[in-house]
């Protein structure tokens, strides 16, 4: 494999990749985006169930009222306008309130899916997919960017890690002269999701619930989210994620076999009498982080070394603090 060339070496295809990917585009620095999987969107991926239907399988939606910066509130409203993403009003409710409690409210979520946004806002970059960065290297102030055979990837004037914290560690200790503040996140925290789909209508009156389950975090009924299908022989498809505490119970259990489980619990909480199956699942080894301290900015660049890093666990978590923490980032490299 030839090595390739660029101003900027991004790691990591994600919310946070893709956006400052796009923002150092536009400010016509020579991007190149490295991917270890095999497309774009990260916690965003959509998961395909068969050749005809597939689901956003990580992060469903997001906030525009979490947005921090007004240039990001403009780059939302032209993403809406374009129909890269679109507005979802929904019925919202917990798992341990009275069936008849709930409240409204509304978010944004890719269309027609999580993962083709992401494509729309960074498919015209330079992408080097299936591609995992193992080790970079500062010579001659050049960064070389290596894989796990010590093969050269690709060298660069300056790299972006967008890389959850365990994986931004083992990048960026080895390189002399950094320091990674032990105030920030060094793990993750674990997850179970899977999509379930029912043959008949499950009668659950809200169409999102979150917190007060030991075993749900939260389930979402994905054919409620704008430009959705539904699997012909299905009525409704659910999103269950698990929480973190009982994902770390299941010791890296088979996620198939997890899926069960939280199917059950799913049915067993809400007592439906339509039966659930389960259709994909996935385990995410990295999902959520301890919280960054308030005083920390969103991102971290080293001026002198032109490396940093940004991502939803600088942005204080989900996909609005991965664009937050982008364009943090862009700001500051650029000077602006």
């Amino acid at each position: 494999m030839h090595s390739l060339t660029a101003e900027v070496a991004i790691i990591g295809a994600g919310t946070a990749g893709c956006f400052i990917g796009s923002l150092l585009d536009e400010a016509g620095l020579d991007c190149l985006l490295i991917e270890k999987s095999r497309g774009l969107g990260g916690r965003c991926s959509r998961r395909r169930v068969s050749s005809e239907y597939g689901v956003d399988l990580g992060a469903p939606e997001f906030s525009l009222d979490k947005a921090s910066h007004p240039r990001l509130k403009q780059k939302i409203e032209s993403w809406v306008s374009a129909g890269y993403l679109s507005s979802w009003t929904k019925s919202v409710s917990r798992f341990d309130t009275h069936i008849d409690q709930h409240t409204m409210k509304s978010s944004l979520c890719g269309s027609p899916s999580m993962s083709s946004w992401h494509k729309n806002i960074a498919g015209h970059l330079n992408i080097l997919t299936q591609s995992r960065v193992h080790k970079i290297e500062r010579t001659q102030n050049k960064w070389h960017l290596f894989d796990d055979k010590h093969q050269l990837i690709a060298v660069t004037n300056k790299v972006v890690i967008t890389a959850p914290p365990e994986q931004a560690i083992d990048l960026l200790s080895p390189v002399i002269g950094f320091n990674y503040s032990r105030d920030l996140p060094v793990e993750s925290l674990p997850q179970y999701v899977c999509a379930i789909g029912f043959k008949a209508s499950t009668n659950i009156r809200s169409d999102a619930y979150e917190g007060g389950h030991s075993q749900l975090y939260r389930a979402i009924r994905e054919t409620s989210k704008p430009s959705r299908n539904c699997p012909p022989t299905m009525k409704e498809v659910w999103l269950v994620h698990s929480t973190h505490e009982w994902a770390q119970a299941q010791a890296h259990a088979d996620s198939e076999e997890a899926a069960i489980a939280l199917t059950q619990a799913f049915c067993q909480h809400f007592g439906t009498q339509a039966q659930g199956h389960p259709l994909t699942s996935h385990y995410w080894r990295m999902a959520r982080y301890k919280s960054v301290p308030q005083n920390y900015p969103p991102l971290i660049w080293d001026e002198a070394l032109q490396v940093g890093c940004c991502g939803d666990w600088l942005g204080r978590s989900g996909t609005a603090g991965a664009l937050n923490s982008a364009l943090a980032l862009h700001q500051t490299i650029m000077g602006i």
